[in-house]
């Protein structure tokens, strides 16, 4: 899980591991083969959340809260086909476990005059 909350709901953190710290640097010298601007920052950003992921759970965490993406440059030059684009994510690499589960209250549905359901 990723998360920008310093918590995750309905989960409860039994270990923190670290903080998060990391930049990226995505080159591309064949813009137009990738979509575009637009397709090559979706496909770089899929990327750094795929290895933020990996990252976390290779330090036994199964959880990043205080996620945050503190920078975003981004250089293209589209009749050369190229961009650059570097981003730094940091956050708090954490263990995270279910909560107790909460008892379920259900209320019978009470027939109402104005309700369409009879």
């Amino acid at each position: 899980e990723l998360t920008p909350l310093h918590y995750i709901p309905g989960f409860k953190i039994e270990r923190y591991l670290g903080n998060y710290n990391f930049f990226f640097i995505r080159e591309s010298t064949s813009l137009r083969e990738v979509g575009g601007q637009g397709g090559f920052m979706q496909m770089f950003v899929a990327e750094v959340m795929a290895n933020v992921r990996a990252n976390v759970a290779s330090l036994g965490g199964n959880g990043l809260v205080s996620y945050r993406m503190n920078q975003c440059v981004l250089m293209c030059n589209p009749h050369k086909n190229q961009s650059q684009c570097l981003i730094n994510v940091s956050g708090d690499a954490v263990v995270v476990a279910p909560e107790e589960s909460f008892p379920i209250v259900v209320e019978p549905l009470r027939k109402n005059s104005d309700s369409p359901v009879t």
